[in-house]
């Protein structure tokens, strides 16, 4: 959902649906690829949010000390959301686990632990507007980094809290994310 101010400036409110995939070659690879590599993970509980935080270095001189140069160091990106479809490969893409089916009982089985592997997504985010028009928040290159708490309460809905941060890419364009936006009129 989206708000409009009295000088014709959008609010963006609301949520949107989570997708997740490996995505080959994410420097070069076309949105056909992209699409076809991504999984929906469920729509999204409670919001999102995106955090740019860029850190800079300040070089002072002169006789007051003052900031005469100041140089981009570092840059994070975080991407914070409540996933609302609980579903177990789910949780083995954005954790370092093992998903296994056995069919004489069946039932299925998450092993978590001892398992070394990092799992890298590409991840997309879609806020739909109530125009229609999306506004799409892309990172290539995504690693799940607070693992997950399931509370199962009986008043709520269970959600998994999943923040993932953006790793660097080659990239020349921005390499951490990007943000798309259909606009609602013609440009």
């Amino acid at each position: 959902m989206a708000l409009t101010t009295n000088d014709n400036t959008q609010v963006i409110l609301g949520s949107g649906d989570l997708f997740l995939g490996t995505v080959a070659n994410v420097d070069t690879a076309t949105e056909t690829e992209i699409e076809a590599a991504l999984s929906h993970v469920g729509a999204i509980s409670g919001g999102a949010s995106l955090q740019y935080a860029p850190t800079y270095t300040d070089v002072r001189g002169g006789r007051s000390n003052g900031i005469v140069a100041s140089f981009l160091t570092s840059e994070d990106v975080t991407f914070t959301s409540g996933i609302l479809h609980f579903d177990l490969d789910n949780l083995a893409k954005i954790n370092p686990a093992v998903v296994t089916t056995d069919a004489t009982t069946n039932t299925r089985r998450l092993g978590l632990g001892g398992v070394n592997a990092l799992n890298i997504n590409y991840l997309r985010f879609i806020h739909t507007k109530p125009s229609g028009k999306k506004l799409t928040v892309n990172i290539y290159k995504a690693k799940n980094t607070n693992g997950f708490t399931l509370t199962f309460d009986p008043s709520k809905e269970t959600v998994i809290d999943a923040q993932f941060k953006a790793l660097a890419t080659g990239k020349t364009d921005g390499n951490l994310v990007e943000i798309l936006e259909e606009l609602d009129t013609t440009v």
